[in-house]
C-alpha cells in the first residue's frame, strides 16, 4: 500500500512541475492600465472621458483659476468679484447689465 501512495504522490508532483514549466515558458500576459479621474469630493474612480463624476456629480475638470489683483487670492475664472476683497476681478461689459 505504501508503494501506490508513493507511485500515486510521485505522479501528483509530476503533474504539478509540468504546470509550473509551462506557466515559465510562456510570454508574460500584456498589462492592461486604465486611466481614471479620481473624483475630489467623493474619490470615485470616473473614466477619463467623463466631465462629471458618475457618483456625486462633481465636475472633475474645475474652471481654471485667476488671482485678485488686489489681495492675491485664487478664484475660479468664472468669478466676476473677488470672494475674498470684493474687488472686481474681470472688466464687466456694459451691455450685460
Amino acid at each position: 500500500m505504501s508503494e501506490a501512495f508513493s507511485a500515486g504522490l510521485g505522479m501528483a508532483l509530476g503533474l504539478v512541475m509540468g504546470q509550473y514549466m509551462l506557466q515559465a515558458a510562456r510570454p508574460p500576459e500584456k498589462v492592461v492600465v486604465k486611466r481614471v479621474l479620481i473624483c475630489q469630493k467623493c474619490a470615485a474612480h470616473n473614466p477619463i472621458e467623463n466631465k462629471f463624476c458618475g457618483n456625486c456629480g462633481q465636475s472633475l475638470y474645475p474652471p481654471p483659476q485667476i488671482t485678485c489683483q488686489k489681495c492675491n487670492s485664487k478664484m475660479p475664472a468664472t468669478m466676476k468679484y473677488c470672494g475674498n476683497c470684493g474687488s472686481i476681478l474681470k472688466e464687466i461689459d456694459i451691455s450685460e447689465t
